[in-house]
């Protein structure tokens, strides 16, 4: 088990949204590199085997934005050189930069994310804001693999039948409209079986209970509280200025100073904050195996 898979699933869903929106919002080329650079780490940890086609394709986001940004945004002062008569800037390609990083960033927490929330932690934190949504979200992700057994089926029973006919386009096509068909009417005769069940057991009838599989502890809370006040300090920092970049039409850098330091420094290890864990996590549980 992953040490972020021991807290709550609300607790987890603020800490990455803590870490992203800081590095979304304020297009601030520090906090872009810390976000994407932190990200891939903590993916190392989380996902040994598959971090390495996430981490090129999220290069491939930020190379891929380095160069179309300029090709479509002539704002800027300084001119590097000219293109079909259209000027390139530096601060176009500096902006695409950044928002390449920015890109890749949201790709890797992404996959962190996945590595770390299943179907039913999700379900955990949808049920508690809205269960309707929760549970018209959980029907739809069991409907996939359903409708994709029966569509086997289907299709082997036309098989045996003869009537799959795949020698040219035409023939293709009316088996796939029979198939179609045969798949849409047994999805709704399930959905109609579901609800005449679901009314039968008393759905809607009485006040709702629902087991909590993850209960919320008070690692939770102390998660949660530190994830916010770090976050909010470079929300602040960013609303006040100390942070703040201006790239069009020329860019103009923030004054470094011990506000800004600080804020860096903050968000530095909210960010790292996910990946010491897990390694503190990792060197504990080696301690205990060597003692055994």
């Amino acid at each position: 088990m992953k040490a972020m898979e021991r807290l709550h699933p609300a607790a987890v869903c603020v800490y990455f949204l803590c870490v992203l929106l800081p590095a979304v919002f304020s297009i601030n080329p520090v906090t872009a590199g810390l976000c994407f650079f932190s990200g891939l780490a903590t993916l190392i940890l989380l996902d040994r085997q598959g971090w390495g086609k996430t981490g090129a394709f999220s290069c491939g986001a930020v190379a891929l934005s380095s160069l179309l940004n300029p090709l479509f945004n002539h704002n800027g002062k300084t001119v590097l050189f000219f293109l079909n008569r259209n000027p390139v800037t530096l601060e176009a390609v500096l902006y695409g930069v950044i928002m390449g990083f920015m890109i890749g960033s949201a790709l890797i927490w992404g996959r962190c994310f996945t590595r770390v929330m299943d179907t039913d932690r999700l379900m955990t934190v949808m049920s508690g804001l809205n269960p309707r949504v929760a549970l018209v979200f959980s029907m739809a992700l069991r409907y996939i693999p359903l409708l994709r057994w029966q569509a086997g089926n289907i299709r082997e029973a036309q098989a045996g039948l003869g009537l799959l006919r795949e020698d040219n386009g035409p023939d293709r096509i009316r088996s796939a409209i029979r198939r179609f068909d045969g798949l849409t009417t047994w999805g709704l005769e399930n959905g109609v079986t579901m609800a005449d069940s679901m009314t039968a057991r008393g759905y809607g009838t009485g006040r709702r209970t629902r087991y909590r599989l993850h209960p919320w502890e008070r690692k939770d809370t102390l998660w949660t509280v530190c994830s916010l006040m770090l976050a909010l300090a470079a929300a602040g920092g960013l609303i006040s200025g100390v942070i703040r970049y201006e790239w069009m039409p020329e860019m103009k850098r923030p004054e470094a100073g011990i506000l800004s330091t600080g804020i860096y420094a903050m968000y530095t290890i909210l960010c790292l904050a996910g990946a010491a864990w897990e390694i503190t996590d990792r060197i504990k549980w080696n301690s205990l195996l060597s003692k055994i």
